[in-house]
């Protein structure tokens, strides 16, 4: 499928202009003539190449919200899915949706369509809609959907606005340095060499580092707004986001954090899946293929075929010592009461609040200690100022005498 933009003349000789979704050029002028328009252009979107266009999770709450009420309401998937194409502002979720109506029309399951975008609907949302399409709940899956993704989206939220200051900090002392190095030091430093004085190893070098830097500032400027557009581009990737994950994971305090982000997920998106029917093995797998911890991922198929043995759930983890006895615990009384679902979600929520507690102590402890780095900078610059300066001073009462 690709996105044609048009622009035509109605019955009533006005202009209009717009997009649609086809397979081909003939098919868009095809479909524009059976509305009775004339055309005057058709052109297909150009792709780009350069950014891989993603949607975020807000605009996929909206979404999923705005369908779980349209189907209780009685509206039609494809009257609403029409209604929805003219309210969207978002590009690719427009595109998306023309994509869905196309679709739709041309007799597709929307759990079909929503394959074709492995970017924007992962495996949990197809899953879940085409559970809802079987048993005839799919409202009830968009409400479940909007329910795990509304949740997700405010942990991220709390998550990110409890490194705020730590990274407004962080930036702050990248943009001294920058300033001192550049504009500062170099005036400074040319002052004191010209001067011939006994200058400390540690300052001769900082002067002549800074000095040799700003004769190509703007070079170096365009060298570091490159080297952070190309690791910005390289961690929003995949890859990137799996070797930053290597690297930070051995430390302790981000490896619980971590871990509770995981068992957060997963207990969020198992107990979804289960209250949508899915069935118990393909739930499981889904919800430890969606975790960020490799070794989480790897034991989906071996824990889902232990079950599909005929062994309990509540046996299966508990032979996993990376699961921890709570877990255990609360899916052995679930599975026993009958309100599996239930406690995975109350697991949820408990392990939610354990990721804000542990992240909120974790920003407490990084506040002080990226304040501490900076005032070690700072001083080791004034000193290597300030040695000098003393040197200036000697020098001078030498003469006076």
């Amino acid at each position: 499928m690709a996105t044609f933009y048009y622009k035509v003349m109605n019955v009533s000789r006005k202009f209009e202009m717009g997009s649609l979704t086809a397979s081909t050029k003939e098919e868009a002028a095809a479909i524009l003539q059976k509305r009775n328009l004339k055309i005057f252009s058709i052109k297909k979107e150009a792709k780009s190449v350069l950014f891989n266009r993603s949607i975020p999770v807000i605009e996929k709450i909206t979404f999923v919200r705005y369908l779980s009420t349209m189907l209780n309401s009685g509206i039609s998937l494809g009257d609403g899915m029409v209604v929805l194409e003219n309210e969207v502002r978002h590009p690719m979720m427009k595109k998306i949706i023309a994509d869905v109506v196309y679709g739709l029309n041309q007799g597709q399951q929307l759990s079909t369509i929503f394959v074709k975008y492995p970017s924007v609907f992962d495996r949990l949302f197809v899953t879940l809609t085409r559970a809802g399409e079987v048993s005839g709940t799919l409202a009830d899956s968009f409400s479940y959907l909007e329910e795990g993704l509304r949740a997700e989206y405010t942990l991220s939220q709390k998550i990110k606005g409890a490194l705020l200051y730590p990274g407004i900090v962080f930036i702050a002392m990248i943009g001294i340095a920058i300033l001192m190095f550049f504009f500062i030091l170099p005036q400074i430093g040319k002052v004191f060499l010209n001067m011939n004085l006994p200058l400390p190893k540690a300052t001769r070098l900082l002067f002549s580092t800074s000095i040799a830097i700003s004769q190509y500032t703007f070079v170096v400027i365009f060298g570091l707004v490159a080297t952070c557009l190309g690791l910005f581009l390289f961690l929003k990737s995949s890859r990137g986001k799996g070797f930053i994950s290597a690297i930070i994971s051995p430390a302790p305090i981000v490896k619980t954090i971590m871990r509770q982000v995981d068992l957060a997920r997963f207990t969020r998106i198992f107990s979804t899946l289960i209250r949508s029917a899915v069935p118990i093995t393909e739930a499981l797998e889904i919800a430890l293929d969606s975790l960020s911890w490799a070794h989480y991922r790897s034991m989906a198929k071996d824990l889902s075929e232990q079950i599909r043995k005929g062994k309990s759930m509540a046996d299966t983890f508990r032979g996993q010592k990376e699961f921890p006895s709570i877990l255990t615990q609360m899916i052995a009384t679930g599975e026993k009461s009958g309100t599996l679902d239930k406690t995975l979600a109350d697991l949820a929520t408990f392990y939610e609040q354990e990721v804000e507690e542990s992240v909120k102590n974790a920003t407490q402890l990084l506040e002080p200690l990226l304040m501490l780095l900076v005032g070690i900078g700072v001083g080791a610059v004034i000193l290597s100022i300030i040695s000098p300066l003393y040197s200036v001073v000697g020098s001078l009462q030498q003469v006076q005498k």
